[in-house]
């Protein structure tokens, strides 16, 4: 299973923590639960949140990230890591099993999802939210099963009509997407897909586009697809579902037809 981890240099692991308590305070935790959750003395705790140290904008943004995970359920853990590498490891990282993501290809996928990430993040995709989380997938380029198709856990985090954050990336996690996708690469020229919400004029885009079976087969043999239109049915509300060669590619697809569609 794929972990997140975030490195920060020695000299600011203090300041990280402060920043932390901080914020969890402010979220109303009580300081004895931010002493257990940061290893701290609840003295120590008392004194960071009074504390008027000012702070590094870097390090507060992490400590938001940090914070929004904890205020949200995920488990904590806080080690000490130490490397004896030229360069300096600071942000966020994802740590997996060796037969996970030590692989070029699998490396190069996580990598692939994390841009598309970035691309998204911050862009009001009002129009495209469905009901059920949005979320993108990739494939290995010879994938068998769902074990090599990585997908955002628990799909992608959206607050105000925009893409806020993730919970990280895991292979075999997206039972949906995995599927449909294993399937569609039998049929079409696909390595990534998204889920977003019905598009109701994609004609108007220029978009190629075809439709799905209430059962989510292919209604043709066209080879050439960027949209995939399911109309929905008995407890199943209507979606899109944007392909492309790559997750990046994906995520370009549906800022172009955002933008058409304005």
């Amino acid at each position: 299973m794929v972990d997140e981890a975030f490195f920060v240099k020695m000299d600011d692991t203090i300041l990280l923590k402060k920043a932390i308590a901080i914020n969890l305070y402010n979220k109303k935790f009580e300081q004895s639960r931010i002493s257990k959750i940061l290893n701290l003395t609840q003295p120590m705790v008392s004194n960071y949140c009074s504390s008027n140290e000012k702070i590094p904008k870097n390090i507060l943004n992490l400590a938001e990230i940090i914070s929004y995970k904890i205020h949200n359920g995920d488990s904590t853990n806080f080690f000490t890591c130490i490397t004896f590498a030229n360069n300096s490891f600071i942000g966020r990282y994802y740590i997996a099993e060796k037969n996970e993501i030590i692989s070029d290809e699998n490396n190069n996928i996580i990598n692939n999802l994390i841009e598309a990430f970035f691309l998204l993040k911050g862009k009001d995709i009002s129009v495209f939210i469905p009901e059920v989380k949005i979320n993108i997938a990739m494939a290995k380029n010879k994938a068998k099963n769902s074990e090599d198709i990585a997908a955002f856990l628990n799909g992608l985090i959206i607050a105000d009509d925009k893409v806020t954050n993730n919970n990280g990336i895991r292979f075999g996690k997206s039972k949906h997407l995995s599927s449909l996708l294993l399937y569609l690469k039998k049929h079409i020229k696909a390595n990534a897909i998204m889920n977003i919400a019905y598009i109701k004029n994609i004609e108007k885009t220029g978009f190629s586009y075809s439709y799905l079976s209430k059962d989510f087969k292919i209604n043709d043999n066209k080879k050439n697809v960027d949209v995939l239109l399911h109309k929905g049915d008995f407890g199943i509300e209507p979606c899109a579902y944007v392909l492309g060669k790559d997750a990046v590619d994906v995520v370009n697809k549906v800022i172009r037809i955002r933008e058409e569609l304005k």
